[in-house]
C-alpha cells in the first residue's frame, strides 16, 4: 500500500542527513520535489472525487424535483380534463333539454334544472383556463430541472474524467518516488533517470486533467 506525501518527505528529510555524495543529494533534492509535486496531485485528485459526487447529488436532486413537477402537471391536466368532461356534459343536457322543448313547442326552456346547468358549464369554463396556465407553467418548471439534471449529468462526467487523469498521474508520480529511492539505496541511476521520467509522465498526465485537455465526448 502506498505511504502517503508526507512519509515521503520525512523519508528524504532523513536521507539528506545520511548523504555523502554529489549523487545522493541529487536523488535526495528529486525525492523532495517529486513528493511535493505528488502532494499536490493528490490533493487535486480529492477534490476532483469529491467535486464528481457534489454533482451527482446535484443531478440526482434535479430529477427527483422533476418527478415531483411532472406529478404535479399530471393531476393539473387529469383535473382539467374532468372539468372539460363535466362541461361538456352539462352543455350536453342543455342542448338536449333545448331540443326537447322546441320539439313540443315551448321555446327555450327556463326551469331549475337548465339554470343549475348552465351556472355548472359557466363555472367550469371559468376555471378551465387557469387550471391550463398552471399546468403549462408546470410543464416548463419539469423541462427546467430535466435540463439542469441533464447539465448536472454532464459536469459528473468530466468531474470524473478529470478525476481519473488526476489518479493516474498520482500512480505515475508514486512510481517515480519508489524508483528514485531505489536509486538512494542502490546507486544505479538507472533507477533516477526511470524515476524521474516517470514523474513527468505522471505530472503531464495530471496537468492534462487540470487543463480539461483530450478528455473526449463526456456524454
Amino acid at each position: 500500500m502506498p505511504h502517503g506525501p508526507e512519509h515521503h518527505i520525512e523519508h528524504a528529510e532523513h536521507a539528506q542527513h545520511a548523504a555523502h555524495n554529489p549523487f545522493d543529494k541529487r536523488v535526495t533534492l528529486s525525492i523532495a520535489i517529486v513528493a511535493a509535486i505528488l502532494a499536490c496531485v493528490s490533493m487535486l485528485g480529492h477534490r476532483a472525487h469529491n467535486q464528481t459526487l457534489l454533482l451527482q447529488g446535484e443531478a440526482i436532486q434535479a430529477q427527483t424535483e422533476a418527478g415531483i413537477e411532472h406529478t404535479r402537471v399530471t393531476n393539473k391536466w387529469a383535473f382539467f380534463q374532468a372539468l372539460n368532461i363535466r362541461s361538456h356534459m352539462y352543455q350536453a343536457s342543455q342542448e338536449l333539454l333545448d331540443e326537447i322543448s322546441r320539439a313540443h313547442g315551448k321555446g327555450t326552456p327556463n326551469s331549475q334544472a337548465a339554470k343549475r346547468w348552465k351556472a355548472q358549464v359557466d363555472k367550469y369554463e371559468g376555471n378551465m383556463p387557469g387550471l391550463q396556465t398552471e399546468a403549462r407553467q408546470i410543464e416548463k418548471t419539469v423541462v427546467d430541472y430535466q435540463n439542469l439534471a441533464r447539465k448536472k449529468i454532464q459536469e459528473s462526467h468530466v468531474a470524473h474524467l478529470r478525476a481519473d487523469r488526476f489518479d493516474y498521474g498520482e500512480l505515475g508520480v508514486e512510481f517515480a518516488v519508489v524508483l528514485c529511492s531505489l536509486a538512494l539505496l542502490t546507486k544505479r541511476k538507472s533507477f533516477w533517470y526511470i524515476g524521474i521520467v516517470s514523474c513527468l509522465l505522471g505530472t503531464l498526465v495530471a496537468l492534462s486533467g487540470l487543463l480539461g485537455l483530450f478528455l473526449g465526448d463526456a456524454h
